[in-house]
């Protein structure tokens, strides 16, 4: 058939929209090929890195490769015992001090742990030997102040050949609360308790906004004033160790006269405390019986809170580091003191039990009560 000069263009536009038709399709086929192609080795990847060592990021910023299986923890100080203890690992302490197994036990979590504690070899940072001899499969260091320098613990790192983390959880839980959920997070991860240390993390948000919930909507005006006295800091003090960021008072919104100091271990003058004139102070047993002989003094005999007797014992916030679990306890007995109204519905001695369980998977209120004293109220001579 012969095609006209018009045909041979129709023909021609034809053949041109066949074309451009087709190669739509093809392009998607050609695009999605090397995208199947190029999923693989991302799947492989991932594969590769879950079968391969577990690398961290620790909270110094430096990359830490983590042995496959972690069965023994070697803490170089203090306060990371309790974050083991905490996720249920407590078989894994390979070593702790010589003063965290002499009785009597002084700290939560190793009163909880008083089945197994004296059998604990103790180790040292300061002495390398010690940590060998243990054999740990990974070392950890926390932070508690800031501007702390890891210098020396990285030096014993890189001379016994075994890895160490680095975990900042300071010592205020109120100012650095996302520090200690941090600091168990990575433990966690590190020593495979990641659902143990989010079940934790999720149980003390529930407490921390109930103490909030309770007290946030009490009007500035209404809210007595609190002072903290006999703070344990490096040992035990009288009244004029106190805190500016005392956690128990923060969880509760208390008006705490000595947030003004700015530090969260201040050690004041006694004329600022008869300026300030708490309605309410509260001892920590540490330093109750200094406490109570400084407040005896007759320049104290004026105040407030000696002459309504609203002078009450509490737990020591700090023994080997923070007791986070204590923190929490005192806050109950603090708002229960200071704001009757707001927590008539608590039994404190069963709040107690439960923060204590849900830390450390068993209560050791009487055991603190035995050492530390009960939570009442104190009389000044």
């Amino acid at each position: 058939m012969q095609l006209g000069k018009s045909g041979w263009k129709l023909l021609f536009i034809t053949l041109l929209l066949a074309v451009l038709f087709v190669i739509p399709a093809g392009c998607g086929e050609s695009v999605e090929e090397p995208a199947d192609v190029g999923e693989e080795p991302e799947t492989e990847a991932v594969v590769e890195e879950e079968e391969g060592p577990l690398v961290i990021t620790d909270m110094a910023g430096k990359k830490v490769e983590i042995p496959e299986s972690i069965e023994s923890v070697s803490t170089l100080c203090g306060c990371a015992h309790r974050l083991l203890v905490y996720l249920q690992a407590p078989e894994m302490i390979s070593g702790v001090r010589e003063s965290e197994k002499r009785e009597p036990l002084r700290s939560p979590w190793n009163m909880a742990i008083r089945d197994i504690v004296f059998d604990i070899p103790v180790i040292s940072a300061e002495d390398a030997e010690t940590i060998i001899a243990v054999n740990p499969d990974i070392m950890v260091a926390t932070q508690t102040a800031d501007g702390f320098d890891f210098f020396e613990h990285e030096m014993l790192a890189d001379k016994v050949g075994i890895p160490l983390v680095i975990l900042r959880p300071y010592v205020s839980f109120s100012a650095h609360k996302d520090n200690v959920f941090e600091s168990l997070r990575i433990l966690g991860t590190v020593i495979d308790r990641e659902e143990r240390a989010e079940e934790l993390i999720s149980g003390i948000e529930d407490v921390i906004a109930d103490l909030d919930s309770r007290t946030s909507g009490i009007p500035e005006e209404e809210k007595p004033t609190v002072y903290v006295g006999g703070k344990a800091w490096a040992g035990s003090h009288g009244i004029i160790s106190t805190s500016s960021m005392y956690t128990a008072f923060d969880f509760i919104n208390a008006e705490n006269v000595a947030a003004e100091v700015g530090e969260e271990n201040a050690f004041i003058d006694k004329e600022a405390l008869l300026l300030w004139d708490p309605d309410y102070i509260f001892l920590e047993s540490t330093g109750l019986e200094q406490a109570i002989e400084d407040l005896s003094a007759p320049e104290f005999s004026g105040l407030k809170a000696v002459q309504n007797g609203n002078i009450y014992r509490i737990h020591p916030k700090i023994w080997t580091n923070t007791n986070h679990e204590t923190v929490l306890v005192n806050a109950y007995f603090v708002g229960s003191t200071i704001y009757p109204e707001q927590f008539a519905d608590i039994d404190f001695e069963e709040k107690a039990n439960e923060v204590y369980r849900l830390f450390l998977g068993v209560s050791v209120l009487d055991e603190m009560v035995e050492v530390h004293g009960p939570y009442d109220r104190v009389s000044i001579n």
